[in-house]
């Protein structure tokens, strides 16, 4: 019997974890409290690099475990998909409902072409989140665009005569 404490420790040692898909913790008095230590875990909401980097391969921690919470339970079954970097992407889009276009900026439009194929590949359910995040991209470039040729004026600046 390990308990909240005891499996509280074994959830913190599973974060890098990417091998190990069953474990058994059944029968050992968890309650909802040690059953959300697995929640940052497996989805560490903190940034979008977190949630990527979170454990994507464990897949169950036992059957009819008592007083799992839900979203533990769609979690671990999100990891049985074989696509790990669209699980990533799912728990992405599903917790972090404003991504932050602002590290990707550095690329400038070279990266537009990327960052819309990537919104088309993991986003195709959540058609909002990639209209506003292709948005947010395109108002935040600092560049500015004349002519179709971006960072480039043409002709000189007009007076005005009174």
């Amino acid at each position: 019997n390990i308990g909240d404490q005891g499996v509280a420790t074994v959830a913190q040692s599973l974060r890098g974890n990417r091998r190990l898909r069953n474990m058994n913790l059944t029968e050992n008095n968890i309650t909802a409290t040690g059953w959300n230590a697995f929640s940052p875990v497996l989805c560490d909401t903190s940034s979008i690099n977190a949630t990527h980097g979170s454990n994507h391969t464990l897949q169950t921690l036992g059957d009819y475990c008592d007083n799992m919470p839900r979203d533990i339970e769609t979690l671990l079954r999100m990891n049985y998909n074989q696509d790990k970097s669209l699980v990533a992407a799912k728990k992405i889009l599903q917790t972090h409902h404003h991504l932050d276009m602002k590290p990707l900026l550095d690329w400038g439009l070279d990266l537009l072409p990327r960052v819309v194929a990537w919104l088309d590949r993991f986003a195709e359910s959540r058609p909002d989140l990639k209209l506003s995040s292709i948005f947010e991209f395109v108002r935040a470039m600092p560049t500015e665009v004349g002519n179709g040729v971006a960072g480039k004026r043409n002709g000189t600046k007009r007076r005005r005569y009174n």
